[in-house]
C-alpha cells in the first residue's frame, strides 16, 4: 500500500511539474519564426501531452484506490501510471521541441 501511495504521489508531481513547465514553454515562445516554428503546433503538443497526462493520472489512482480498497495488488497498476503520466509528458515536450525546432 506504501509503494502505491508513494507511486502516486510520485505521478501527480511529474504531471504538475509538466503542467507547469508547459504553460512557462508557452508563455516564453516569443520569438518563433515561420520557417522553422509553428507556435499552434506548440501548443497542440503540450495541451495534448498534459491531458494525457492528468487522464492516466486520474484513471490510474482510481483503479489503483480501488484495489487497494479491494485487498488487492494495487502497486504494478500504480506503477503502470507512474510511466503512462512520464511517457505522456515526455511526448509533448518531444512534439514541443519538434514544432518549435529547438
Amino acid at each position: 500500500m506504501a509503494v502505491s501511495a508513494a507511486t502516486l504521489v510520485v505521478a501527480v508531481a511529474v504531471a504538475s511539474i509538466s503542467a507547469v513547465a508547459g504553460l512557462f514553454w508557452l508563455l516564453f515562445l516569443d520569438y518563433c519564426p515561420p520557417e522553422t516554428c509553428s507556435a499552434e503546433n506548440a501548443w497542440i503538443a503540450v495541451c495534448v501531452a498534459l491531458a494525457v497526462a492528468a487522464l492516466a493520472t486520474v484513471i490510474g489512482g482510481l483503479v489503483t484506490i480501488a484495489r487497494i480498497a479491494r485487498r488487492t495488488i494495487a502497486w504494478p497498476v500504480a506503477c503502470g501510471t507512474l510511466i503512462l503520466c512520464a511517457g505522456a509528458c515526455a511526448i509533448g515536450f518531444a512534439g514541443y521541441v519538434s514544432a518549435t525546432g529547438i
